[in-house]
């Protein structure tokens, strides 16, 4: 099964780009692994969905740019991944948190 998103804003520059169309698989019964790029549900009916790529996975430590934001959790825990924009200046898990994979709506391949 696959899904279309449109790219909104620059946080994933320079691999993607604001407007840009693409089409996503949806995920199903496996969990995103590390570097993939996913599409991902937010609450925020401005915009609903975020595309990012996953920094860690379950299990995995909590990356050091991460750790002062999420005191006490040594490692990413189950249900759950760490997600960065490929943009130095985008929102990641510093600001939207660790994002639960019941969430994540599909993966983008190639990017």
């Amino acid at each position: 099964m696959w899904i279309r998103v449109t790219v909104r804003g620059n946080s994933m520059a320079p691999t993607l780009h604001d407007g840009q169309k693409l089409v996503a698989r949806r995920l199903l019964r496996r969990s995103p692994r590390r570097r993939e790029v996913i599409v991902f549900r937010v609450p925020d009916p401005e915009l609903p969905h975020r595309i990012k790529r996953v920094a860690a996975v379950a299990g995995d430590a909590v990356p050091d740019w991460l750790a002062p934001t999420l005191p006490g959790t040594p490692h990413v825990p189950a249900g759950f991944v760490a997600v960065e924009g490929d943009n130095p200046r985008s929102q990641d898990s510093r600001q939207l948190g660790l994002i639960d994979c019941r969430d994540i709506v599909g993966t983008v391949r190639g990017a």
